[in-house]
């Protein structure tokens, strides 16, 4: 009975999931909603989308049925496997990618893998389903909605473990910092100084001709930003090379700041790389996918463990699905 509730609710997940990116994608609020979990760029876009929608509106439906039919039952299972062999072909693809170098990831398995084998699962979970035993309704659905949050929770965990690692670094127009606490010394907090590091790198590597420090007024008495110039160009950054936003208080607000000061007129989308902790990337992507801009994410390399990390994953969990669904109904 819990097998079938966490397949019902993972299946119930899913669906909803990409039903609610679908409708954010048709209204032109998101990039491409296919690639928090699967990749269908190479596919025409009304394909991708007849296929999203088709998979989509099966999986909700195989979950909420008491007693799915047996054409259901097939056709789910049918989705399912298909969607299962275009995963195993994203882990080929993104192998590929990682050996040649031009994605870094800190994981020996892609994300994709652990999606293939989901999919497998519940194309042979949805051929033998049966009915729920009488009287026993109301637990069955409760059991269901405690599926749902539970894998409500481990999607956004998930894409900080695979895609927030995972360092997507190249040419790019400039390299956006994100602020992060400074002390009352006026020293940036381990986590602020760890994404400093990490954007001087790429500009002096010559990935990043221009960065851009983006944060707000702390607490402290200071603003990120500027505290961000100055420790940049202490180590060696050219201060011409630096464009400060002092008004970056939330991501969105980053992401906006940062659009306008690179592109205020041309018109042209540029190309951006994204420094931050693993934990904030998969919120940064959200926010540059809602101004039309597939980011290129790079994690802040963090070479000593930080104490209140925990508390800053958990916090990102309800902070992805505020952000999530703000971006595709808001």
């Amino acid at each position: 009975m819990v097998g079938v509730l966490a397949l019902r609710g993972f299946s119930l997940f899913l669906g909803a999931f990409t039903l609610v990116g679908l409708i954010g994608e048709l209204r032109g609020r998101t990039t491409d909603v296919s690639l928090w979990w699967i990749d269908l760029r190479d596919l025409p876009a009304m394909l991708k989308i007849g296929l999203l929608g088709a998979l989509s509106g099966l999986l909700v439906l195989w979950a909420i049925r008491e007693a799915p039919g047996r054409r259901l039952r097939q056709t789910t299972a049918m989705a399912c496997a298909v969607f299962a062999l275009l995963a195993v072909r994203d882990s080929a693809r993104f192998v590929a990618v990682s050996g040649g170098g031009l994605v870094h990831s800190s994981l020996p398995v892609p994300f994709s893998l652990f999606v293939a084998v989901a999919l497998t699962i519940l194309a042979v979970g949805t051929l033998r389903v049966r009915a729920p035993v009488a009287g026993r309704r109301r637990r069955t659905w409760l059991g269901m909605a405690a599926a749902v949050v539970a894998w409500a929770a481990v999607f956004p965990l998930a894409q900080m473990f695979f895609f927030g690692t995972t360092d997507y670094r190249r040419p790019a127009d400039a390299a956006v910092i994100f602020g992060a606490r400074v002390y009352a010394s006026g020293a940036p907090s381990p986590l602020l100084a760890d994404r400093i590091r990490t954007g001087v790198e790429l500009y002096k590597v010559g990935l990043a001709p221009k960065l851009i420090m983006s944060g707000g007024h702390g607490a402290d008495g200071f603003n990120e930003a500027r505290v961000m110039r100055d420790v940049a160009v202490a180590d060696g950054v050219d201060p011409t090379a630096i464009l400060v936003d002092p008004a970056g208080v939330t991501t969105e607000a980053t992401v906006a700041n940062a659009m306008a000061l690179l592109a205020p007129n041309s018109g042209v989308a540029p190309r951006v790389m994204a420094v931050s902790q693993a934990y904030h990337l998969p919120r940064v992507q959200l926010s540059f996918a809602t101004a039309g801009i597939d980011v290129l994410t790079v994690p802040a390399a963090d070479p000593m463990p930080i104490g209140e990390m925990p508390v800053l994953v958990a916090r990102e969990v309800p902070a992805f699905w505020v952000y999530y669904l703000r971006v595709c109904l808001g």
